[in-house]
């Protein structure tokens, strides 16, 4: 019994917090136990504790007596992820210039490439090409700690970290390039250029994409 509420606890975690970090549920909506056991189809001790694990997370908030709610990122949660991004994905950066670029790296950047050469800029295809570049940018760094931070911090933060689709063509077309100057880098084996230009990536787009976000959670109140 006690191994199957652990799993369900566990069930109830992935479901929840999938739903949080694809928008199925947005900020300031309530998370009851109740409706979500409901919705689940699980018991409501397992929910709870999945709830509450989420609260410690900092996914869900809880306002007292009123309920749980998903939590809104402030905007100085958002600069703090920023700042964590732009100490690893520069480091990666620097890294993978030392490794020399892979296969798998080369690959996305053929893609972007020929996205560039395409008259109508497919903004969602090119915004998937260039998250795809910065996972295969942290595979070329060849560090697997390096990596599961990245990964943790992107389970924790969702759409804010990385994966924030933009309607902006010129600025998704000028992180095309931006990816496009990191390889350069990486493939001559420049640690340094490579993480210059890393840096000055994540620094020219972290207060647009805030912007974004509180836009976003602006108007959905």
């Amino acid at each position: 019994m006690q191994q199957n509420d652990l799993s369900d606890t566990q069930i109830a975690y992935t479901q929840i917090r999938s739903r949080i970090l694809d928008g199925r549920l947005a900020p300031d909506h309530p998370v009851s136990p109740r409706n979500m056991a409901d919705e689940l189809m699980l018991g409501h001790t397992p929910v709870r504790s999945a709830i509450q694990r989420l609260v410690v997370e900092g996914l869900v908030k809880v306002v007292p007596r009123k309920g749980t709610y998903v939590a809104a990122p402030t905007a100085n949660d958002l600069r703090e992820i920023f700042e964590v991004r732009l100490a690893l994905e520069s480091t990666a950066a620097y890294l993978a210039a030392i490794n020399g670029a892979t296969d798998g790296l080369t690959r996305v950047v053929g893609q972007l490439q020929e996205l560039l050469g395409n008259e109508a800029i497919d903004l969602m295809n090119e915004q998937r090409t260039g998250w795809a570049f910065h996972h295969e940018m942290f595979a070329a760094a060849h560090n697997d700690r390096l990596l599961v931070t990245y990964k943790g911090l992107r389970a924790q933060t969702g759409l804010a970290l990385n994966e924030l689709p933009r309607s902006d063509a010129a600025t998704v077309r000028r992180g095309t390039l931006e990816h496009l100057n990191i390889y350069n880098a990486i493939a001559a084996k420049e640690p340094e250029e490579a993480r210059r230009h890393m840096w000055n990536h994540i620094v020219d787009g972290t207060d647009a994409r805030i912007q974004i976000i509180r836009g976003q959670h602006e108007s959905s109140n």
